[in-house]
């Protein structure tokens, strides 16, 4: 099980660092879906050591709900902000105050 929580750990790590020091706005998100694949992950994890395997489930799949709800929204977003700026840049975007 330890593994398991390494690698859990592991992507959490991973997803926060993209999340991070990425400046491409697609990269954010994939480095939010890695973070949440890790939350899961660990989620699972502790479910199957308390002996509450079916709680852990109902939690991560509606932890997986709303995470494709916030990922489609979140990719309109980007695609509307392609559209306007031609780029994906979060530089770009800081250039629409107004």
């Amino acid at each position: 099980m330890t593994a398991y929580a390494a690698a859990g750990l592991a992507l959490v790590t991973i997803g926060l660092y993209a999340t991070i020091t990425r400046t491409n706005l697609l990269q954010i998100i994939i480095g939010l879906e890695i973070m949440a694949r890790g939350i899961s992950l660990v989620f699972i994890l502790g479910g199957a050591q308390s002996g509450t395997m079916s709680a852990a489930q109902s939690v991560v799949i509606t932890l997986i709900l709303i995470e494709a709800v916030t990922v489609a929204i979140a990719l309109s977003l980007v695609v509307a902000a392609y559209h306007h700026n031609k780029s994906l840049s979060i530089a770009a975007l800081r250039r629409l105050k107004g």
